[in-house]
């Protein structure tokens, strides 16, 4: 997959046959996936290139930046998910106060018309566009009839009755639900962040303490995980919150990982949330602590071992 910066480098590509989809994609959960796959057959069935058209930054963080969301993947993340997809071009515009006025007709003249040049679109039922998204589903499908393009329109996958949302996910990390937030993403929630030296406590458990993590952090409490290393993947037990027993007062992101003793500072490493095990909690005394670590390894490792086994 080729990522191009905007519209106007990949008006130069001169690429023919393009089979377009639209949004911001954060996430890349199952409804993206199903309409980014769509685009994809599409494109292969007519012997063109697939093209998934989204922002950076967040429309939100131009307009609005105090309503704007936690990402639950940076562009990095999406872009790699994206491409997973089997996926021929992202192309990432720059969003602007000058590009958020564009009105819905602007947008399609310019943008659509004159930059991407489609042969198809694919989008899903809610999709809207162009200054205050005033632009619908609808003067897109009149705009296809007018230029020559087909308008694929996707419905939304469900779960439990609801539209599998963005929203729905950031909720259910942000509540430590997270083999739930799994569930609709198609993979576990990744936190990436920077190894850093932490308090050393010396309980008998050493730790990788993450820094530099993105905003969208699961609720506090101890989390089975899969971190990916320099080294490789292993398994892990996760602790994020303030450290009670210790009277910690910032909040801290600290992970176990299991049958591993290489040195990490100063190294990036992933961690995968797979279920969480219980709350943060105070302990009476550090033995107590670590008394209750030793069972949040034993039931990590199962946990982890399930996972492995419903995947064989």
């Amino acid at each position: 997959m080729k990522i191009i910066s905007g519209s106007a480098a990949f008006k130069k590509l001169q690429v023919k046959n393009c089979v377009v989809t639209l949004g911001n994609f954060d996430g890349v959960h199952r409804g993206h996936q199903k309409i980014i796959r769509k685009a994809v057959d599409r494109a292969r069935a007519i012997n063109g290139s697939s093209v998934v058209y989204t922002f950076d930054p967040h429309p939100l963080n131009v307009l609005r930046p105090e309503q704007e969301p936690p990402k639950i993947t940076t562009f990095e993340e999406k872009a790699h998910l994206i491409s997973l997809l089997g996926v021929d071009y992202l192309v990432s515009e720059h969003f602007t106060k000058r590009f958020a006025a564009k009105s819905p007709e602007e947008f399609l003249q310019e943008i659509i018309c004159g930059r991407l040049r489609p042969r198809e679109i694919v989008i899903g039922h809610d999709y809207s566009f162009g200054r205050g998204r005033n632009g619908s589903v609808a003067l897109l499908q009149q705009a296809g009839m007018q230029h020559g393009f087909a308008v694929h329109v996707e419905q939304d996958i469900r779960d439990r009755s609801l539209p599998v949302r963005s929203t729905m996910i950031r909720k259910m990390i942000t509540e430590g639900r997270v083999s739930l937030a799994a569930k609709l993403l198609g993979d576990e929630y990744r936190m990436s962040g920077t190894v850093v030296h932490g308090k050393k406590r010396r309980i008998g458990f050493p730790t990788a303490n993450l820094s530099h993590v993105k905003d969208l952090v699961p609720h506090n409490g101890v989390y089975a995980v899969l971190a990916d290393t320099p080294y490789g993947t292993y398994g892990g037990a996760v602790n994020i919150g303030f450290n009670p027993t210790f009277d910690g007062k910032k909040r801290t992101i600290e992970a176990h990982l299991f049958d591993f003793n290489a040195d990490l500072y100063g190294r990036d490493i992933t961690l995968r949330f797979v279920r969480k095990i219980r709350l943060e909690r105070k302990f009476d005394s550090p033995e107590e602590l670590k008394r209750q670590i030793g069972l949040d390894i034993d039931k990590a490792k199962k946990i982890l071992a399930s996972r492995k086994e419903s995947l064989s």
